[in-house]
């Protein structure tokens, strides 16, 4: 059964990705180990009333390998029968809920970030319906539950003990959810395609 996140209906396309050093108040961490977690947050859509997203997996990558398995990946959540429910419509305005709780890592450099996504669904705001007359699709998700989607990154995520980094991803459902037709038209909405681009908008570093 999927974990369901409840999460505040507030109303910024963000996929914020904390990646944390050893913390300031807390114990210290072993020599070598930095510290991770990854928070996720959203924007609003025009037509959408809610975009939901099943992750099971999020996982660091030392290297450019194009499927996150075998030693020196790094897992943040792995959890295929335990899924986390997120509707991104429910997280606006800088609110954001937690994908992964504070993971240790080996300190050093990871050139990717990916997340295992193993469904997706949409339902249309009232007035819009699908040219079958419904308002709910399940969508298929590219490579999202094999591989996984990969987060473009700017540059390599340097995880240094004794230091806070804090990744920001943007996640726009307006771009990731795109539309088939037009609701202006006989033809009407045909369906919704999931084509996920994620990239990352800024980054931080604290000590």
């Amino acid at each position: 059964m999927a974990r369901s996140v409840a999460l505040p209906l507030l109303g910024v396309s963000l996929l914020s990705l904390a990646v944390l050093g050893a913390c300031q108040d807390g114990p210290m961490e072993a020599d070598g180990m930095a510290r991770v977690q990854i928070l996720l947050t959203d924007a609003p859509s025009d037509y959408l009333e809610t975009a939901e997203v099943w992750i099971s997996r999020v996982v660091l990558v030392p290297g450019e390998n194009d499927s996150p398995e075998g030693p020196g990946f790094v897992d943040l959540y792995n959890e295929p029968g335990a899924s986390q429910w997120f509707d991104l419509l429910t997280l606006r305005d800088g609110i954001t809920a937690e994908l992964s709780e504070v993971v240790e890592v080996p300190e050093g450099r990871y050139a990717q970030l990916r997340l295992v996504v193993d469904s997706a669904r949409v339902t249309l705001r009232d007035g819009y319906t699908f040219r079958d007359g419904t308002i709910t699709k399940p969508l298929f998700v590219p490579s999202g539950s094999r591989s996984g989607i990969k987060v473009q990154l700017a540059d390599p995520v340097e995880a240094e003990e004794g230091e806070v980094t804090i990744l920001t991803v943007d996640f726009d459902v307006d771009r990731n959810f795109v539309m088939q037709g037009n609701p202006d038209t006989p033809a009407g909405i045909q369906g919704i395609l999931f084509t996920p681009v994620l990239q990352e908008k800024e980054r931080t570093a604290q000590p």
